[in-house]
């Protein structure tokens, strides 16, 4: 079977519709990358997933180790055995995968397939992965289990050094719904120094308006603590993340809830505080429809402490997304609309989370919208007080990738990586890298 990693370069002179080129690939495997022309863009298909064996429909970021490895999950594909979604959709359970970084190029690996059947347990629609303290993998399903709430697991290479050996898989929750149900794909786990494991679930707790959880390594087990229930309305519902500050507060966001806008509430920013008797709740700010947007996705912290975040829709521009800043101020919070787009910034799921370089840029994903409606890539620089926009790369030329789905990678270099859901050269989404 022959592979293409395709190609679209831009200079200053080329539209973003110049001519792909074409390189031919060893199966599972890219080659070397063709160098661009100087002073040139250029987007580049990695990898198209083919007949479903190796992954399908890739419907969460990835995430990067220190020798530059990408590491992601595919909802389908893998095990054809496995029933798929209906509707057109593929068969299999999901595979996790890794793009490897070699002299010449990369070389893709499918490193877990997910089974039909493990033990009872479906595997329900893999989400975003993390790499934890000990260099493993860590991940969650949207759905699966026993009782189809979720999981999370964990995935280890084997101890043989063995490209084609499968990794290791160990299931360390199985939501019951009130512990929480649904883990966010849109947000990846996160770690303490004690090695402990941190996520949001969409919906569960007492009231299914979603948790914040713990686990504990404990006796060659997982022990978990649920730190904070909602209870929805202006309590906030339907939680897409979590991140940390130096002083172990806990900050995300709830997508619905805080007010009655929106049509589930315009949602929350909100904070976690550990004290003696618990967790305690306090909200940082309530988005307003038509002037901040509405039913944001997960939040990143910079050093000096400032939040940042997409939102799905409801901003001042046609009902669009925005990108919004939260910064401390004076013992409370002032937030500022860096960006209002004309049209939602998802397509099926999203928003996803920004990402920042070193010198303070944001870079985001929309899966919907662009010159072709397929999504597109974009930066935020800071300039004169204020930000400056640049739209990188719009997706769907020649349907060479389409929808993208989760947050930019960056590399030391400033190459930015990615997947998208959908197209690729056998229609099943790809991996892709931009140079800017």
């Amino acid at each position: 079977m022959v592979h293409h990693n395709r190609q679209t370069c831009d200079s200053a002179s080329e539209s973003r519709t110049a001519a792909a080129a074409l390189a031919f690939l060893i199966a599972f495997a890219t080659v070397v990358i063709i160098t661009p022309a100087a002073n040139a863009q250029c987007f580049t298909v990695l990898y198209s997933f083919t007949d479903g064996t190796d992954g399908a429909l890739p419907g969460a970021g990835m995430t990067v180790d220190r020798a530059g490895n990408l590491y992601g999950s595919t909802e389908y594909g893998g095990d054809l055995s496995c029933f798929g979604g209906g509707e057109g959709l593929p068969n299999g359970c999901g595979v996790l995968f890794r793009e490897k970084k070699t002299g010449s190029g990369w070389l893709f690996d499918p490193i877990y397939i997910f089974p039909a059947k493990q033990s009872g347990y479906l595997s329900g629609y893999p989400g975003g992965l993390a790499i934890g303290p000990n260099g493993s993998l860590y991940g969650i399903t949207n759905e699966g289990g026993i009782q189809e709430n979720g999981t999370v697991f964990n995935a280890a290479p084997p101890a043989m050094s063995n490209v084609l050996a499968s990794w290791n898989y160990n299931l360390l929750l199985d939501f019951t719904g009130n512990d929480g149900a649904a883990p966010t794909r849109l947000d990846p786990l996160r770690f303490d120094s004690a090695g402990n494991v941190y996520g949001a679930a969409t919906y569960g707790g007492p009231d299914n308006d979603g948790v914040i959880y713990e686990l504990t390594p404990s006796g060659g087990g997982w022990t978990e603590s649920v730190l904070y229930s909602f209870t929805g309305g202006s309590d906030g519902e339907h939680i897409r993340g979590m991140t940390f500050d130096d002083q172990g507060n806990i900050y995300g966001v709830a997508a619905y809830g805080g007010n009655s806008d929106c049509e589930y509430g315009c949602g929350t920013v909100y904070k976690l505080t550990p004290s003696k008797s618990g967790w305690r709740k306090t909200t940082l700010h309530v988005f307003r429809q038509g002037i901040d947007g509405g039913w944001p996705g997960p939040l990143i912290r910079d050093k000096a402490g400032n939040l940042y975040g997409l939102t799905e829709a409801y901003g001042p521009d046609n009902n669009g997304g925005t990108v919004w800043e939260l910064s401390p101020s004076h013992g409370g919070w002032t937030f500022s609309l860096l960006q209002a787009f004309p049209t939602s910034t998802v397509e099926d799921y999203g928003p996803y989370l920004l990402t920042m370089d070193g010198a303070g840029n944001l870079f985001g994903i929309s899966n919907w919208g662009g010159a072709y409606t397929y999504g597109f890539l974009f930066e935020l620089t800071p300039s004169k007080g204020g930000w400056s926009y640049t739209d990188l790369y719009d997706f769907g030329v020649d349907y060479n990738a389409c929808v993208p789905q989760g947050a930019p990678i960056l590399d030391p270099a400033g190459n930015i990586y990615g997947v998208t859901e959908h197209c690729g050269e056998y229609g099943y989404g790809t991996v892709w890298e931009f140079t800017p």
